[in-house]
């Protein structure tokens, strides 16, 4: 992958977690449900998961391209 496409990878995983990060659903509020608390959380971690996974690539083409 030369230096230009690792910007343009960048450019995307940049777009993917700021959409992921939209995504991310807010804790649930009502504790009386624990099993739409639970899926919930599910979820949440999940995203979180690939955010932080996307933002892995995202630093190592950066220090590749420093």
């Amino acid at each position: 992958m030369n230096d230009d496409e690792k910007r343009a990878r960048i450019r995307d995983l940049d777009a993917d977690i700021s959409r992921l990060r939209a995504e991310v659903p807010a804790p649930s509020a009502d504790a009386t449900d624990f099993v739409d608390a639970g899926q919930n959380l599910a979820a949440r971690e999940e995203l979180a998961g690939q955010i932080e996974a996307l933002e892995n690539e995202r630093h190592r083409l950066r220090e590749e391209l420093s």
